[in-house]
């Protein structure tokens, strides 16, 4: 156990894997870790340099949106302020209007008429407006009447929508209904007959509770009834000492307003929305038609008479839209301000207030597109880290190669004569001899050889005395044994005469004992005769099964004694024929069969089994019901003397047996192999060729 912790602790790596780690930990990994080093530096700086790059640009970005929403909202204001203005003209041109007697020309009258439902209407058009006097209320002398104080605004009317092309048309609506409006059109086939017209925003949105103070104000989006689509109204009330009489109207169409107002040119792929005072986006660009999945309104479908006044849908409040919750938070607390948004992209949102509509300007702008000279710097510090990074990878590769190349030519001028020396030691352990000495450019190396020449000069001397004196002793001690066994077989041959029974198994255990050492000594002499290379063998074709039955009446005894069966088992039809050389072969069946025996439990069996081995052999098994042996012990049984465990026990033997087994094969040109399990046995295969 200790020696397994030892090796685990301490195991061996091959010399080129050792000088390559070597390489790697003394010069590889510090010269890697500086070149990344400066390989970080370069990043970490470029990186360094695109923030401060991008943070400025976003500054300078973000001071140009907000100038430009600024300075775009001062121009919309101006502009409306001049749509208020001339609504605040028409509005006094009207008042004046009302409380002057009529002067309008019979022409002018013959073109009104009454409709089937009481409506009373200008019947074609004359250049001038056209009028709409809802049936709601009777029309008598008196609504005529005020139909003809307004016809003197037609001049004024049509020049104040010449004067901006903002201008969509110019109205009037009074308390009861009257609508005068120009340009003309077919009023009959857009109004609904029975309109109330106070009741719609571009009316009421300027009387006495929703505008107290009198002045021009402005309406939210809203359909027009009268067919021009949505729009936004500049309107002002009329008033006479008693009452509100009319509402004045400037229309600017939303389509307008997206086409001249917000024409706006912005850095980073900008453009730029009116939102109201309630939140309402008033007017939105193609652009912003995208990023916020909407269709700006501009149609309408008048399929039938509009019956009531109908403004933008909630998706159009920025109030009530989760992804612009933000930016009306924001703009609830500041006239002002600038915040980024994201809308799929990143996108910067700066607002400005338009003075008089309360409306706000918010001008939008692309993040990215604002950042693309830093993004151009961060992608060019980026290309130029990864073409260093590359060539790095490419140098490393280049000299990795390099010293792989040299760490192996080296570990091959080491690694080469260690081989060598292994070879020759592996070579003295087997039993060979070297008789000259290699030559090697290290001179280590070189002095190692010379002493493992010397060593194998010593050890082979001393295997030969071994060899002679394992030869004399065994030929001294075969004579006597050779009579020992003779006279105790000529003694066997008297029974029933002076010797009694008791004697006679005393000579049985002689004769048993004989001739298991005459087996040994005949095993220790033909081990030796190996070793020496001496042993003389004669092949020829010899059939198997004789040479087995032979060799188990010689082991019968020894076997009937421990209860032992014994069973020859061959394939039907099989040639036994192998060429060997029948004294060896008997010698090597005995050994496997004794062992069988021996090692078996009592009443046990061995089955001497032969099997075809191919085109050019036989198998030859001898199966056991023994002990069977440990796997991690089976690579021991065929080292010399070693016997398992079983020096002390009751089985007799030197431990010599299966060593010559194996070496006998070799010798008749077999192959020797072993399965076994502990508690089921042994098989040994010996594989013989044929002739």
């Amino acid at each position: 156990m200790a020696h397994s912790d030892f090796e685990t602790k301490h195991k061996a790596i091959p010399l080129k894997k050792w000088l390559w780690n070597s390489y790697i930990s003394a010069a590889l990994i510090p010269l890697l870790l500086i070149e990344l080093t400066f390989l970080a530096i370069y990043w970490g700086t470029g990186e360094f340099v695109y923030k401060r790059g991008a943070q400025a640009v976003t500054d300078l970005s973000q001071a140009a949106l907000s100038d430009a929403a600024g300075r775009e909202a001062q121009t919309i204001s101006r502009k409306l302020q001049t749509i208020e203005a001339l609504t605040k003209v028409y509005g006094d041109a009207t008042g004046e209007a009302l409380e002057q007697p009529s002067d309008v020309s019979e022409a002018e009258k013959a073109r009104h008429s009454y409709s089937p439902d009481g409506v009373f209407y200008t019947t074609e058009d004359n250049g001038g407006s056209a009028v709409f006097y809802s049936g709601i209320f009777p029309i008598d002398e008196e609504e005529r009447e005020k139909v003809w104080r307004t016809a003197r605004l037609d001049p004024l009317m049509k020049s104040i929508v010449e004067a901006d092309p903002l201008i969509a048309q110019v109205y009037l609506n009074s308390f009861d209904s009257l609508n005068r409006i120009y340009p003309y059109f077919d009023v009959l086939e857009i109004f609904a007959p029975k309109m109330d017209i106070p009741s719609y925003n571009f009316y009421y949105e300027a009387d006495e509770v929703h505008n107290p103070e009198g002045k021009v104000v402005w309406t939210d989006a809203y359909i027009d009834p009268a067919g021009a689509g949505w729009m936004v109204s500049a309107i002002s009330p009329v008033k006479s000492a008693e009452k509100l009489e009319a509402v004045v109207g400037i229309d600017i169409t939303i389509e307008t307003i997206v086409e001249q107002v917000l024409d706006i040119s912005l850095t980073g792929d900008g453009y730029a929305m009116l939102v109201g005072r309630d939140g309402t986006i008033l007017a939105l660009p193609e652009q912003g038609e995208r990023d916020l999945g909407l269709t700006e309104l501009l149609d309408h479908s008048y399929d039938q008479a509009i019956l009531d006044d109908t403004f933008k849908p909630s998706e159009f409040n920025i109030f009530r839209r989760t992804d612009l919750a933000e930016l009306a938070l924001a703009m609830q607390d500041a006239e002002s301000g600038i915040i980024d948004l994201d809308f799929g992209h990143p996108v910067m949102a700066s607002w400005s207030t338009i003075e008089g509509s309360g409306w706000k300007l918010i001008a939008i702008a692309n993040a990215d597109v604002l950042l693309t000279p830093s993004n151009k710097l961060r992608d060019t510090l980026g290309m130029v880290s990864g073409v260093m990074l590359l060539a790095l990878v490419l140098f490393y590769s280049v000299y990795f190669a390099i010293l792989w190349r040299r760490a192996s030519k080296m570990s091959d001028n080491v690694a080469q004569p260690l081989h060598e020396l292994e070879a020759d030691m592996a070579d003295i352990s087997q039993g060979g001899t070297l008789s000259v000495q290699r030559v090697h450019s290290v001179a280590e190396l070189q002095m190692v050889n010379k002493h493992l020449v010397s060593m194998s000069a010593k050890l082979s001397a001393a295997s030969r005395a071994k060899s002679a004196f394992l030869s004399a002793m065994s030929h001294e001690l075969r004579t006597p044994l050779n009579a020992i066994l003779g006279y105790t077989q000529i003694l066997q041959m008297a029974e029933g005469k002076p010797i009694d029974a008791g004697r006679m198994a005393d000579l049985d255990q002689i004769a048993r004992s004989s001739t298991e050492l005459l087996m040994m000594v005949e095993g220790v002499m033909d081990l030796s005769r190996i070793e020496q290379g001496t042993m003389s063998t004669n092949f020829e074709a010899v059939d198997a099964i004789p040479v087995i039955r032979q060799t188990y009446v010689s082991l019968k005894a020894v076997a009937d004694a421990k209860g032992v069966s014994f069973d020859i088992d061959a394939e039907p039809k099989l040639d036994t024929t192998v060429m060997t050389d029948s004294g060896a072969l008997s010698r090597v069946l005995a050994q496997l069969i004794s062992n069988g025996v021996k090692y078996n439990v009592s009443g046990g069996k061995v089955t001497v089994r032969l099997r075809d081995g191919g085109p050019d052999g036989l198998f030859i098994d001898v199966e056991d019901t023994g002990t069977g042996i440990a796997e991690e012990r089976q690579k021991d049984i065929f080292v010399p003397f070693e016997r398992l465990g079983h020096e002390n026990g009751t089985i007799s033997g030197a431990g010599v047996g299966l060593s010559l087994t194996r070496r006998l094969v070799e010798v008749i040109g077999g192959r020797l192999s072993l399965k076994s399990e502990e508690g089921r046995g042994s098989v040994f295969t010996v594989w013989l060729p044929r002739p």
